[in-house]
C-alpha cells in the first residue's frame, strides 16, 4: 500500500506553526536572552501548548538550531555537483563573500549563543553531532568527486573549508573592512591548490 502524504493544507499549517514558534523563540531571546527561552516560555509566548513544540521539534536544541538557521548566514555547502575542486571552492567562496556583509548584524545574538552553548553540555553535544554529520556529508561529496587526487583526507578538507568559513565570519563581525571579498576568494583558491596532489 502506498504511503499517504500530507495534504498541502496540512503541510502549510505545520509550517505556519513552526514559523510561529521560531518567531516566539526569537522574541524571548531578544527580550531576555537564550537561557530564558525554555520550551514552556516559548510556547506561552506563541500562545500554544508545550505539546505543540514537541509536535514540531524533537527537543529545545532542535528548536534553537532551527531558529538560528533563520537568522544565520546562508552559505551553500553542497559539493555534489561535478567540477574541478578549484571551481567548487571558488563557488563556495563567492557565496561566503556575498554573505559576509551581513555578519556584523549577527554579532550580539552570535556571542550570546556561543556563551549559551558553552554552559549547556547537552546543547554543545547536539551541535557537535550536527557538525559531525555536516563534515561526513561534505567529505563523502568531495571524495566522490576527487577521490585519489586529494592530497589530504576528504574529511580534513571538509573541516578546513568550514573552519576557514567560520574564521572569515568571525573576523567580518569584528572588523568588516579587514575582510574584502578578494581575500576570501584567494584563500579558497589556495586551499584548492594545496589540497590536490601534484601531477
Amino acid at each position: 500500500m502506498a504511503e499517504s502524504t500530507p495534504s498541502p493544507r496540512r503541510g502549510a499549517k505545520r509550517e505556519r506553526t513552526r514559523a510561529a514558534l521560531i518567531e516566539a523563540f526569537w522574541a524571548v531571546v531578544d527580550d531576555e536572552g537564550f537561557p530564558a527561552a525554555s520550551l514552556e516560555v516559548v510556547a506561552r509566548r506563541a500562545g500554544m501548548t508545550r505539546g505543540a513544540i514537541y509536535s514540531n521539534f524533537a527537543s529545545r536544541a532542535e528548536l534553537l538550531l532551527a531558529a538560528v538557521g533563520t537568522r544565520g548566514l546562508n552559505i551553500n555547502r553542497d559539493f555534489s555537483r561535478p567540477g574541478p575542486l578549484k571551481d567548487q571552492l571558488r563557488t563556495f567562496a563567492e557565496g561566503l563573500a556575498a554573505a559576509l556583509p551581513n555578519a556584523p548584524g549577527t554579532q550580539r545574538w552570535h556571542a550570546e549563543l556561543l556563551l549559551h552553548i558553552a554552559t549547556d553540555p547537552a546543547l554543545k553535544a547536539h551541535i557537535a553531532q550536527g557538525f559531525a554529520g555536516l563534515f561526513d556529508v561534505m567529505a563523502a561529496q568531495l571524495e566522490a568527486q576527487h577521490g585519489r587526487s586529494l592530497a589530504i583526507p576528504a574529511h580534513s578538507l571538509a573541516l578546513a573549508i568550514q573552519s576557514m568559513a567560520m574564521g572569515f565570519v568571525y573576523q567580518a563581525i569584528l572588523s568588516p573592512a579587514a575582510v574584502p571579498a578578494t581575500a576570501v576568494l584567494e584563500a579558497y583558491d589556495a586551499l584548492a591548490e594545496g589540497a590536490l596532489r601534484l601531477p
